[in-house]
Parts: structure tokens; sequence; C-alpha cells
């Protein structure tokens, strides 16, 4: 991963996790603050001397047994071989005439015990036993019942067994009710509520980033990260299980050792990989550093464990001091937002870290309260700003591209349009020509030949004038039907029908024939392309002539049938045979065929009994 990789530019993201943060040292001082401030009371005495002796006596040893004075907190000696050891404290304090209701506090009771107070029992946790290890982490807050009490001096007695090599016995407050429930409140607090929503933070976030490297699995280092937080709050989870039974207890403590030294191992990889300090050889004496001492657990067991938690735990310092001083200096030079509170983020945690090592060693005569679930929650807050500064990035990103899109898509738009506009006029100059060179072609074809074949004939001075007439008068049709068909106003085929049906009925009226036209299902109207319809009429208009010349019908039938895709036309007559009649003429047939083959129509000429039908079948779009 490069750092440019990490460095963003969400400034109302980075101010929200810096202020997070901030936040959150502040909660992290305000313990101590708290103390101080309960212990500046006046109202509330504390013990910080007593008198202990290692004894399994069921009754409160005599003052002539073997007591040893001590100063609390008092860190016991380490039992050798898991062996279960009984200890008794006692120590006193004064009870002035006419006070109110005491309460007896004990910020710390890890290994729990019965408490006595002038040989009255007032209070019990459960301690450790043959068949469980315990281990409490929660305050212990009990009423001192007054019958037990007497003006002057009154002595404390608490018995309680160990087996653990990190237990200690703190100081005791005495006190009144309302001193003491703060105390306890904020101690409660502290020592489980944070435990318990770091917990229930890491395993929740360990998830989600897991399953967001599962989607983008490219994004290696926020897998490790996923896995190490879970590692935490698992590593959290064991250590703070109250009571673990006996049979159980090997394997309880190996997960405790694998996880924590699990989570120590990928913070301190994932730090070189955040620094771009990726180094094999680092990473593989860590990953082999944490094996070899879990697996010497497991193949020793519990002689062992006192090595591990001095000295294998311990170990892990360096290295991981070494991925520290990386990540250090990779902020410094960087100097990025999120560098820096990576930074400061795990500054504080190995400040908790070594605070918990020392109070676990006994190294300094601190209260036994550890520290360090307080230190994730810290990397989770830089990390879900680096999350939310890349979501931010590639939201300006995917912005930025969509301006750019849309300028490109406008610019493309204007160019789109110029480009149909001028093909429309191109459209439109082309269809022009086309249109003038049909007209052309049609009026050579048709009307041109008839008045070229007309006017050889009339200089012939052979032509009758009936002829004549009739042959003029066919130009005329053609003429006209040429301009029916090209109108360019409308396509409708309707009224160009009407038209040829108004030539033709009067043409045949006055030779004496019979003409009917049939319209079956006629629509509002019929849309056909000009030069279809030109085909259409040239059809028919050939038809018929053909009928006239030669059918010698009596009767003419023009029928058209009207359906949703096909207009079918129909020409019936009851003369001698179109066929026969003119098959030596040749070029009539020919040319409906090929006219109706243009227009994608049908075209079929079939004998009835008598005379000739004729059928064409166009196609409507």
């Amino acid at each position: 991963m490069k750092p440019q990789n990490w460095a963003f530019s969400a400034p109302d993201c980075r101010g929200a996790v810096n202020l997070l943060a901030t936040l959150f040292l502040v909660f992290c001082c305000t313990l101590a603050q708290a103390q101080e401030q309960v212990n500046a009371q006046q109202s509330v005495s504390r013990i910080k001397q007593a008198e202990f002796i290692i004894s399994d006596s069921p009754t409160i040893p005599p003052a002539s047994a073997n007591w040893q004075p001590v100063l609390l907190p008092h860190h016991v000696p380490k039992p050798a071989d898991f062996e279960l050891i009984h200890y008794w404290y006692k120590t006193t304090f004064e009870v002035k005439a006419g006070s109110e209701p005491l309460w007896m506090l004990f910020p710390q009771l890890l290994s729990g015990g019965d408490v006595y107070v002038n040989g009255a029992l007032i209070g019990e946790k459960p301690s450790a036993s043959k068949r469980a290890q315990v281990r409490w982490y929660l305050p212990e807050l009990w009423l001192i019942p007054p019958l037990s009490l007497h003006e002057g001096s009154n002595e404390i007695e608490v018995k309680l067994a160990i087996r653990e090599p990190f237990t200690s016995f703190g100081e005791i407050d005495i006190g009144p009710e309302k001193m003491q429930r703060n105390t306890f409140n904020q101690l409660l607090f502290w020592e489980d509520t944070t435990a318990d929503i770091s917990t229930a933070l890491c395993m929740l976030a360990g998830i989600f980033i897991i399953i967001f490297w599962a989607r983008r699995p490219q994004e290696k280092l926020y897998g490790m990260f996923g896995v190490c937080v879970l590692f935490w709050g698992l590593r959290t989870l064991l250590l703070r299980t109250p009571v673990v039974s006996i049979d159980f207890f090997l394997l309880w403590r190996f997960s405790y050792y694998f996880t924590t030294a699990g989570f120590i191992v990928l913070i301190s990889i994932f730090m070189l990989k955040f620094s771009d300090r990726n180094n094999i050889v680092y990473n593989r004496v860590l990953i082999g550093y944490w094996f070899i001492g879990c697996t010497a657990f497991l193949a020793i067991g519990m002689p062992i464990r006192h090595f591990l938690e001095a000295f294998w735990l311990t170990g892990f310092l360096p290295l991981n001091l070494y991925a520290v001083a990386c990540i250090l200096i990779y902020a410094a030079r960087q100097r990025t937002h999120n560098a820096v509170s990576m930074g400061l983020a795990i500054l504080f945690a190995l400040g908790l870290s070594v605070h918990d090592l020392a109070v676990q060693e006994a190294w300094v005569d601190w209260p036994e309260i550890y520290l360090m679930h307080l230190g994730i929650p810290a990397f989770l807050l830089v990390m879900i700003g680096i999350l939310l500064d890349r979501f931010l990035d590639s939201l300006a990103q995917v912005e930025s591209v969509n301006e750019q899109l849309e300028l490109r898509v406008a610019a493309r738009e204007v160019e789109l349009k110029q480009s149909y506009e001028q093909l429309g006029k191109l459209g439109r100059a082309h269809a022009a020509t086309e249109e003038r060179h049909r007209i052309m072609q049609d009026m050579h074809d048709g009307v041109g030949t008839q008045l070229l074949s007309t006017l050889m004939m009339a200089q012939s001075e052979e032509l009758p004038q009936k002829t004549m007439v009739a042959l003029l008068q066919e130009c005329l049709d053609d003429m006209r039907l040429v301009i029916d068909s090209l109108s360019p106003d409308d396509c409708d085929l309707l009224p160009v029908l009407g038209n040829f049906r108004f030539r033709m009925e009067a043409r045949f009226r006055a030779i004496g024939l019979n003409f009917e036209w049939r319209n079956h299902s006629i629509p509002d109207e019929l849309e056909l392309e000009p030069d279809a319809g030109l085909q259409v009429l040239r059809i028919l208009q050939e038809a018929l002539a053909n009928t006239l010349k030669h059918s010698q019908a009596k009767n003419v039938i023009v029928e058209l049938f009207f359906y949703p895709h096909s207009l079918c036309i129909r020409i019936i007559d009851d003369g001698v045979g179109f066929v026969e009649a003119t098959q030596s003429k040749g070029r009539g047939m020919i040319n409906m065929r090929a006219r109706a083959q243009k227009i994608g129509a049908s075209f079929k000429i079939k004998h009835t009994s008598p005379g000739t039908e004729v059928v064409l079948d166009i196609p409507l779009l």
C-alpha cells in the first residue's frame, strides 16, 4: 500500500475524528481526576495499611499469629505450580460517635473473599477454589451494619484464596453512602461498562471490516485490521470472564495467550504496512515468536505461565516499539491528518498497555485497574475516519467524473444536433432530388410516351378524330394520375382512389359499360407513400384500360377490401378473358407485375366464368 493511498482531503471528516479522539482522551483522564476528587473528601477514609497471613483457617487467626504488615495495594507472592493459597488480611478504621451509616468500598477485589467487620460477616464474593478460578473486575460496595460497629477502633478481616500470578489486595474506602456511591458508579463505568462497550465495538467493527475486505479483497490492510480488532475483542471477552472451571482453564488460558499475542503481531504488521515499510523478515519473526510461545504453553502447561507473562509477552515490546517508531516517522514525514491521528492513537494505546503491564507485574504500587481496553476504540475512531475520508474522496471523484461526463455529453449533444441538422438538410435535398427524378421519369414514361405516340400518329394524317380524342384523353388521365399520387402534403391513398374512381366511372359510362366500385370496411384514412400510391394507380389504370380495349365486357366491378395490415383490390369483368386477348401484346401483364413487385405487393390474374379477375394484395405498415 503506497502512502498516497492514505492521504485524503476531507477536512470535515478529519475534524470530527480529531474531536472524537480528543473527547476519548478526556474520558480516559476523568478516571484519575475523579479518584483524586473522591480522595480529597474528608468524609471518606482510605485504608492503605494492613496485615496479612497465609492460612487456610476457617476462622480469623488470633492476634498472636504471624501477621505481617503490608502497604496496600499488596501484590501477593506468585504461587508455584498452580497452587491454591489462602490468605487472611486485617486492618482497622476509626468510628466517631454519632456518625452516619458507613459503607465499605473495595475499588478492586480481584480474587473475591469473605469480608468481616469485628468478626461479623458483612459481605462475600466467591474466591478461587479447587474446582474454579475467579477474577473479578468489578468494584464492591457493602453497607457496614451499624450493630457491628462501636466507637473507636474497628477491625476489618478479609479471607481469600488465589492461584493466579497477577493478583493483588487493594485499598479500602470507608465513608457515607453518597460519596461511596459516586465513586462506585465511576469505577463501575470505567472498569465494566467501558470494557463491555469496547468489546462489543471491537467484535462488530471487526466483523464489519472483514465483510468490507471480503467485498474488496485488494484492500488487504483493512482485512488485517479487521482480524486484529476481532482478536482484541475476543481477548477482552476471555480476560473478563469472571469464573472459569479448572477443567477448561488450560484451554481458556491458551485462548487468552493466542488472542493477546495475535493482536500484538497483527497490529505491529498493520503499522508497518500503514507506514509503507512492510518487512517480510520482521513479519516472519513476529509470527514465529507468536506460535512458538503458544505451542510451548500447550506442551508444558501451567508451570510455564509465569515465564510467558513475565518474559514472553514482554518480548513483544521491542518488536512492537519498532513498528510504533516506523509509524511515528511516517506521520512526521507525511504530516497528513490521517497519519498523525494514527500515530497519536498508537501512542495512546501503547501508554495504556505499558500501564497495564506495570500494574500486572507490580512494577509500581498503583491500583490494579486495567485500561488497555480503552485504547482500541482510538484505533477504531481513526480507522473510521480513514474509511470516511476514502468514502468522501470517492464521492468527490464520482462528482468530478459526473461533471466531466455532463460537460462531454452536453458537447456531444451539440455536435449531434448539428450533425442531425446537416443530415436533415442533406436528406431533404436528396429527397427533393429523388422526387424530381421520379416525377421526371414518370412524366417521361407515361405522359411523354403517350404524347409522342399521338404526335406521330397525327403527323401521318391518317388518324381519325375519335382515335385522336381517345389518345389525348389517355394522356390527360395519365397526367392527372401522376399529379394526384404525388401530392406533397398528404400520404392518404383514399382521396387519390376517389379521384381515380370518379374519372373511371365517367369514362365507362360514356362508352355504355356498367362500372361498379365497392368498398369493404373502409378506414378513416389509408397512408401510403406517394410512389407506392402511384404504382397502385398505374396497376389499376392498366388493368381497366385492358378491360376497355380487349375484354369486350359489359360489366366491370372494382372491390376494395381493407384489413388491419393489408389492402386487397379485385377487378372483375364478364368479358372474353383478359389473358388470351392480350397475350399477343406482351407488355401489359409484365408491367403490372413489375410495379406490384416494386411495392412488395402480390399480383394475380385468373380466369372466371365468364371473364377475368385481377387481384392485387398490398401490405400496409
